[in-house]
């Protein structure tokens, strides 16, 4: 006596249909909604050197103290990175573009510069652990 079992039934494909479908809005009405603005903030020998608004594009160019163009910071699309560096390994130019969202701060070390993403809102911590 061999019976044959279905493996899926339909009321597991429709939640399973319902499931990613919830999971799709879910990820779409999170995506639309507007991302807190916030500004890159520069910094060259450990004071701000320019605060720039994330939302607009442009480019901040950064000179050293004898004159000559030492980085160029480019911020696009809600997010910045180091554009351009004379610096002789160039690490900073071929990290990873920074954001509100995923933070993160770009270095370059030779010429003390260092690039970092201050959200609206952001305390400047990720968690706080303590008692009440």
């Amino acid at each position: 006596m061999c019976m044959k079992t279905k493996i899926l039934k339909k009321t597991d494909i429709v939640l399973i249909a319902g499931f990613l479908a919830f999971a799709a809005a879910f990820y779409f009405i999170f995506d639309m909604i507007p991302q807190n603005g916030g500004t890159v903030v520069i910094r060259c020998d450990g004071k701000v050197y320019e605060e720039a608004p994330i939302g607009k594009t442009q480019n901040v160019e950064i000179y050293s103290a004898d004159g000559r163009l030492a980085n160029i910071v480019a911020v696009q699309n809600k997010k910045a990175f180091m554009a351009y560096a004379d610096c002789p390994d160039g690490l900073c130019v071929k990290h990873s573009p920074i954001g509100p969202n995923g933070g993160g701060i770009i270095v370059c070390l030779p010429n003390r510069v260092s690039v970092e993403v201050k959200s609206k809102g952001n305390p400047g911590f990720d968690t706080v652990i303590g008692r009440r």
